[in-house]
């Protein structure tokens, strides 16, 4: 709206001049907000990385678990508020490779070593092996499939190492479960992503907080042991492999043939 001579009148500007720097503003600050967010998990594994070094393994496990919560939500966040498009100068993929190399594969490992996980003499060698092997996975081009199943066990230790911890598992098993794992980094083995898979998410979720919530229960309680967490934290490693077992050898791997049209109903934002 201008005055009889075609100027805008001074309220009349401060109205809409004030406008779109409002807009602007708005999705730029929640994506700094979110990356903010994804940021703060590799202050979890300093605070996560010190409980190792000063020998207090519940702590190391609960700042682990915030971090893994962290992870969790700003994904989804992020794709829900167009951070990538409002906050085009932080890579939000490069910054969670980044955060999830500490708190994934770094700390988890170090924990095993501190804390006597593996076998005596090993220790070092299963851990460095893994770390490279964790190193290589993070590199792939083609970590997911199209139907977002992870291709190669996707470096989640934090949610092995603490399992195998609070289950008492023995060095000899620890050992094995990460070698195994390990060696199917480099493969097409198929595992579930928890957020993205649209194939069985609401159990997939379901499935996952109840076992981090038997992590933080059990990790609170400790040294007492409780034989019903056991179970609990034992169904969500079996729900996880026996899905990527169907996904990689059987029905489920139907969708690796099917014209690309058949799974546009699977795939979700990256």
């Amino acid at each position: 709206m201008t005055d009889t001579e075609g100027v805008r009148s001074p309220a009349t500007m401060s109205d809409h001049s004030s406008l779109p720097v409002r807009e602007l503003r708005h999705p730029v600050a929640k994506g700094w907000l979110v990356h903010s967010f994804t940021a703060l998990g590799a202050v979890c594994g300093m605070f996560g990385l010190i409980a190792v070094a000063d020998g207090k393994a519940e702590q190391a496990i609960l700042w682990l678990a915030i971090a893994m919560i962290l992870d969790g939500v700003d994904g989804p966040v992020a794709r829900a508020w167009c951070v990538k498009e409002n906050v085009p100068r932080i890579d939000g993929y490069t910054l969670d490779l980044i955060v999830d190399f500490v708190t994934c594969i770094v700390i988890p490992v170090v924990f095993m070593h501190q804390f006597g996980m593996l076998p005596e003499g090993w220790s070092l060698v299963i851990g460095a092996f893994v770390l490279f092997m964790s190193a290589l996975w993070m590199s792939r081009t083609d970590q997911e499939a199209e139907d977002s199943f992870f291709n190669g066990f996707p470096c989640e230790w934090n949610m092995i190492v603490p399992t195998l911890y609070l289950l008492d598992s023995g060095p000899w098993v620890t050992g094995v479960v990460c070698v195994l794992l390990s060696l199917t980094q480099l493969t097409n083995w198929k595992f579930v992503h928890p957020m993205r898979v649209r194939r069985f998410r609401p159990i997939t979720i379901t499935v996952t907080v109840i076992w981090l919530a038997t992590v933080i229960a059990m990790t609170y309680d400790l040294p007492n042991q409780n034989e019903v967490g056991k179970y609990l934290l034992v169904a969500c490693p079996l729900y996880i492999v026996g899905l990527g077992v169907w996904r990689t050898f059987g029905a489920g791997a139907i969708a690796d043939t099917a014209p690309a049209t058949s799974d546009v109903s699977h795939l979700t934002g990256s």
